[in-house]
């Protein structure tokens, strides 16, 4: 029986400097003590986020966490390195949120810190009543263009179904090439989501309807709008979370990506505007200014539910796919 890739013991001190550290960063915009705790998609992420803070003249929150659950695979011996595990988590102070936080944690080589390198989120709760909603930290609508009316949208998303437990409170992760096959539903999400409004697909076999698909194709499809031509291009940046494994035979696979979301103004003197002070505005130097064409660079996660008879379609539980987090931002600027 192989060991563990990390002992519960040490993975809840990870977790514990995590917390303190990253808290500590957020404050203060620090992005030499952030990249000491996180690496890869996250911490791209983070350093984006400073640099709109500064840019912006805003500040960010020191968030702590609570309330962890660890899900701590057996190494695998064929493939000893990297090594991964992962952590649910409440967001403290707001523990009766029926939604957890879920961060990778990935050591590179022996001996190299443990870094956070994604996070992403899921139900964990189930609804109080039919006619709740999700109170998800994702669930923020779009703000990327000043034609759209910011609004929150309302989601219910499927519950994180029950992980399989393994021998010592493991959570048992897929074969190798189980979980490369598994990480096939990545690219299958990238291409349900690129599309140009009003032409996104809100029926696909290969997903169930829900939250994260039908009803996001039709949130964005109503993006269309007769001034402006605009396209999501989604890709996986392959970043090579373990897989875990479900109670009932199917997996849960985490999926990174980058997304370019391009917009310009129809005809030979159409124009974009952007929201005054929202990230792309900032990123663009901020005024509210117009612009003939934009090109938006953002990262998104995703986790999915792959179900156990593969051809039976898979469902996304969660991703900030309303509200990705702004990387980078060019225009070209009206006359």
């Amino acid at each position: 029986m192989s060991a563990p890739v990390v002992p519960s013991a040490e993975a809840e001190k990870v977790f514990e400097e995590y917390d303190r550290v990253n808290a500590a960063a957020d404050a203060s915009l620090d992005g030499s003590a952030i990249g000491k705790v996180q690496a890869g998609v996250l911490l791209k992420e983070s350093l984006a986020a400073y640099a709109i803070h500064r840019k912006a003249g805003t500040t960010d929150t020191a968030t702590h966490f609570a309330r962890p659950r660890f899900l701590i695979p057996a190494v695998d011996p064929d493939r000893p390195y990297p090594r991964s595990f992962a952590v649910l988590s409440k967001r403290k102070g707001n523990e009766d949120d029926r939604s957890s936080l879920l961060f990778y944690f990935t050591r590179a080589k022996a001996g190299e810190p443990w870094k956070a390198t994604a996070e992403t989120w899921a139900l964990t709760e189930p609804f109080a009543s039919p006619s709740d909603a999700s109170s998800s930290p994702s669930n923020a609508a779009p703000t990327a263009s000043a034609s759209q009316d910011d609004k929150t949208v309302r989601l219910r998303p499927k519950q994180l179904p029950e992980l399989e437990r393994g021998p010592s409170g493991t959570t048992p992760s897929s074969p190798t090439a189980t979980a490369t096959a598994d990480r096939a539903v990545c690219d299958g999400f990238a291409d349900l989501l690129s599309f140009s409004p009003p032409h996104g697909r809100t029926e696909d076999a290969r997903f169930t309807q829900g939250a994260f698909t039908s009803d996001l194709v039709r949130h964005l499809n109503g993006w269309a709008n007769k001034n402006l031509e605009r396209t999501w291009s989604y890709r996986t940046t392959g970043e090579d979370l373990p897989v875990f494994r479900l109670a009932h035979g199917g997996s849960l696979v985490a999926c990174t990506y980058v997304r370019e979301y391009d917009v310009s103004g129809t005809g030979a003197t159409g124009t974009v505007r952007f929201k005054k002070g929202s990230d792309t505005d900032v990123l663009l130097g901020g005024g509210g200014r117009e612009w003939r064409s934009v090109k938006e660079t953002d990262s998104m996660t995703a986790l999915i539910e792959v179900p156990a008879r593969k051809s039976a379609p898979a469902t996304v539980l969660g991703c900030d796919c309303y509200a990705p987090q702004t990387l980078a931002a060019t225009g070209v600027p009206a006359p």
